[in-house]
């Protein structure tokens, strides 16, 4: 049998010269010490623009402090203080194309009129009678 056994890493990390600055704890910094799930303008400070719940890096939060609010974010969402998601309009995207756009062939559209034609029957009074 030949030796399989997995190279064991050697060495300290490479130092880039680059001090690493630590997010600051805005739970610890405004003295929270309970994360309520009906406190909804500060479950709403944690999560993206699409009701996502952001990490413990992004955020500053201890491990304890992200597990506390997650649960909260979740319990508020369950009671239907918060929403699962939120619908964002997609950037970039051009008009849907169909088939024939895709063969490269060219599709006449009809020209968008504001305007309706009503033609009005003469014929008939204001009465209902002929």
């Amino acid at each position: 049998m030949a030796n399989t056994k997995k190279p064991v890493r050697r060495g300290a990390p490479k130092d880039t010269g680059r001090k690493i600055k630590k997010k600051a704890n805005v739970l610890s910094a405004e003295k929270i010490d309970y994360i309520d799930y009906k406190d909804v303008n500060l479950l709403q400070r944690f999560m993206s623009d699409r009701s996502k719940i952001r990490g413990q890096r992004i955020n500053g939060n201890t491990v304890q402090q992200q597990r506390e609010l997650a649960t909260a974010i979740k319990n508020a969402r369950e009671m239907a203080l918060l929403p699962y998601t939120k619908r964002v309009a997609a950037a970039g995207r051009g008009p849907r194309r169909g088939p024939a756009l895709d063969r490269g062939e060219q599709v006449a559209e009809a020209p968008m009129t504001d305007q309706v034609e009503v033609e009005i029957d003469e014929t008939t009074t204001e009465d209902g009678e002929d």
